[in-house]
């Protein structure tokens, strides 16, 4: 028999596999879903290509010769090697597809998204978010940080305050934050003689400065941030501190007092993003039309009955 010098068909290697370790040709027919005559054509195909026999031409035996009984072992374990190759493939494949790498600030983490994910979880069983928390007011280094993390894949979608400098970015508007004093202590103290507890350096502050200039002058102030901290240490105190309206649908914010007439709308919005891509990936848009959809609603809800 002449020896070929073409690879071997990897199908008829597989059906040798196969046969090798069944009890006859029908049986190994009968496991991969094909003919007895299809078996037998493979294995001729083979032993042409390897230029020996792999079986003994003996109807009344199914029986390896030498070079068959040598060859099957290590055939079968690369295919069990490959089959493995091919499962690890397929689970990263799934986890590529259905998870969700989301940074979000951690105020509007705590404060409102925490208890509303059961609810995307159960629209998109299929969907695993990850979060990862991101500044809220992002610094021009931190906005380049943002803008990297989002090029690079390390997150697929970011909520951010203010649109990020990079034109590489599909960026859209979820609202525009309101931020309203607000106090644990529910007594007719007036705002103005309690200290607010505030981080200087964040827009809410210097633009509620613009808007109630000579009324925040007088104020006592201490500084404190971020937000989450600031809202922590109201509790128990007569202390104030600038909130955003989203976050008073919280039950820890429901019964707080809050002083409309001083609320405040910032001048840019906040916004989601994430990284150009010819079709936008499933998941993106339905977290982004989610989020779309359900802040609306909760910002209606987060005003306190007149």
């Amino acid at each position: 028999m002449m020896k070929a010098n073409k690879m071997p068909s990897l199908n008829a290697l597989r059906v040798f596999s196969v046969a090798a370790h069944a009890d006859s040709f029908k049986h190994a027919a009968q496991q991969l879903g094909v003919s007895q005559s299809n078996i037998t054509r493979q294995i001729q195909v083979l032993e042409e290509q390897l230029g020996t026999r792999l079986f003994h031409r003996d109807n009344r035996i199914h029986s390896l010769t030498p070079a068959g009984a040598a060859l099957a072992p290590d055939l079968l374990r690369l295919f069990r090697e490959l089959e493995r190759t091919i499962e690890r493939t397929r689970d990263i494949g799934d986890i590529e597809a259905t998870t969700l790498r989301v940074g979000i600030p951690e105020s509007m983490l705590r404060w409102w998204l925490a208890a509303r994910l059961n609810e995307f979880d159960s629209l998109y069983p299929h969907i695993q978010v990850l979060l990862h928390g991101v500044p809220l007011f992002p610094t021009r280094t931190e906005q380049a940080e943002l803008c990297a993390s989002l090029q690079h894949g390390q997150l697929d979608l970011a909520v951010h305050y203010g649109r990020l400098r990079d034109s590489a970015l599909k960026q859209t508007l979820l609202y525009t934050p309101q931020y309203i004093p607000v106090s644990a202590d529910n007594t007719t103290q007036p705002f103005a003689e309690r200290t607010w507890l505030l981080d200087l350096a964040s827009p809410c502050w210097s633009h509620f400065k613009k808007q109630h200039s000579a009324w925040s002058r007088s104020l006592t102030v201490r500084p404190i941030a971020p937000v989450n901290i600031a809202i922590d240490v109201l509790a128990g105190t007569p202390d104030v501190t600038l909130v955003d309206r989203l976050f008073l649908s919280h039950p820890q914010l429901q019964n707080y007092r809050v002083e409309e007439e001083l609320a405040v709308v910032l001048p840019e919005a906040m916004m989601i993003s994430t990284k150009h891509h010819q079709q936008q990936p499933v998941a993106h848009v339905a977290f982004t039309k989610w989020l779309q959809a359900r802040l609306p609603s909760a910002l209606v809800d987060s005003v306190p009955p007149s």
